[in-house]
């Protein structure tokens, strides 16, 4: 390479992961962003009382995500600590119009904790289906396994009815989809990277004052991101990519050596490629299977949950999947709950008004805790597939996706490469959107 030029499309965490890299190695860097600020899924909300900052898309950064701790310490930013999010004593449920902690039997009629267990036990023997997390497509009957939905595993368990509605609450959480609609095979690939050992703890953090600090952080490190920029048509060829962008109401065209695609492939299909993607390419961005998710954030007074032995986390059978504490990681007299939903009922609460997606979720959990709906404070929202930049929340591979589309993800389509959440196997984390920026960016630099 002469020039040693890139254009980077979206200044997500895997963009801009891409970006610092290249511009470390002295390449000459544009960033182009369509929205008016960094971050994409990656953004923190401040309309709560006293600084109060809880996060409206990516949140949880486990203790093994190195690169995003890494990243966190190279910028002095602070972390908060707290439990896992995974299935933890102290879990309520609200199911058949019964709410109460999963434990107690007089409620249930028996221990669902002990019975939701079981689960995770029989999630960890999955985890041997797959040799290599990194190259599912390898694993011994891997289109058998890819043809299978996750729905047909859940209903074969051996435990109690509610526990199977409780599992279906992980995975429309978890994954944003409903288990109909998840391969089976990456659901043992999954199972293999985080699950093969059920008592391993896995406790996580967050960046005191919001995540979004850090993408700002790495934003301001870079010499050239236009924001509002809007990506119309990306041709590739054999010299380099051409691209033509709207930035408010001018248009611009810029050439460079390479380029990376670092956006939702949902939004990717916005994009006139000139029919300049390879087939392969052109049919992932077209096909692959994305999930729906919202959040609803409600800033109680008064930490009420702490009166009743109530850790945050409820799981529903309700419109709102389930819930955890947004602001368990500070010191605070008033505590944000996060209502989160995935799949199927996220796609529905997206169809609600904000006011009316709010008022859904307090209600549910007033339900479960009556009296709560008198202390709330203050609300927020954000329903992902309804952004325009983003069209969903993230990338859920659908039954026989995997083994059709996995390599075509990690390989580039001539100059442009692909970046993103979507394009790592440590799917819908802000851990896997580094991982993936940083891996393009080590491939182009080496090429």
């Amino acid at each position: 390479m002469t020039n040693k030029s890139i254009t980077i499309i979206g200044a997500g965490m895997a963009g801009l992961a891409a970006a610092y890299e290249l511009h470390k190695a002295g390449w000459a860097v544009t960033v182009l962003e369509a929205r008016s600020r960094v971050g994409g899924r990656v953004f923190s909300l401040r309309e709560f009382s006293d600084g109060l900052v809880a996060e409206g898309g990516g949140e949880f950064i486990e203790y093994k995500h190195h690169r995003m701790l890494a990243l966190a310490k190279e910028f002095n930013l602070s972390l908060g600590s707290l439990g896992g999010w995974h299935a933890e004593s102290g879990d309520w449920g609200l199911f058949q119009n019964k709410a109460g902690l999963l434990s107690d039997e007089k409620i249930w009629g028996v221990n669902l904790e002990d019975e939701y267990e079981k689960m995770w036990l029989s999630l960890a023997e999955l985890a041997k289906l797959v040799n290599d997390p990194s190259n599912p497509q390898t694993a011994p009957n891997a289109k058998e396994l890819d043809s299978k939905n996750v729905a047909d595993w859940i209903n074969q368990q051996n435990v109690h009815p509610i526990v199977k509605d409780l599992f279906k609450c992980h995975i429309r959480s978890e994954y944003t989809c409903e288990p109909e609609n998840f391969s089976f095979l990456d659901f043992a690939r999954n199972a293999a990277l985080y699950y093969g050992n059920p008592e391993e703890e896995k406790p996580n953090y967050r960046i005191i004052g919001g995540n979004d600090l850090l993408p700002k952080a790495i934003a301001n490190a870079l010499p050239d991101v236009r924001l509002n920029a809007v990506v119309e048509s990306i041709k590739i060829q054999d010299e380099g990519v051409t691209i033509k962008y709207k930035q408010v109401d001018s248009f611009h065209t810029i050439r460079s050596d390479v380029a990376i695609l670092a956006v939702p492939l949902t939004v990717a299909r916005m994009i006139d490629f000139n029919s300049s993607l390879p087939a392969k390419h052109q049919k992932l961005v077209d096909e692959i299977s994305y999930g729906a998710v919202t959040k609803v954030l409600i800033e109680y007074r008064k930490k009420f949950w702490k009166e009743i032995g109530w850790n945050g986390r409820l799981y529903t059978d309700e419109p709102i999947v389930m819930t955890w504490g947004a602001t368990n990681h500070i010191e605070h007299e008033h505590g944000i709950i996060t209502a989160y939903t995935g799949g199927k009922p996220g796609a529905e609460l997206s169809k609600l008004s904000d006011t009316e997606r709010i008022k859904t979720a307090i209600s549910i959990i007033e339900k479960a805790f009556p009296g709560s709906a008198d202390l709330v404070e203050n609300t927020a929202t954000m329903a992902w597939i309804n952004e325009p930049f983003t069209r969903s929340s993230y990338m859920a591979l659908a039954p026989n996706q995997v083994t059709e589309h996995w390599q075509t993800l990690f390989t580039p389509a001539g100059r442009l490469y692909f970046a993103g959440e979507h394009a790592t196997p440590i799917q819908g984390y802000m851990e896997g959107a580094v991982e993936s920026g940083q891996r393009v960016a080590r491939e182009i630099i080496n090429m």
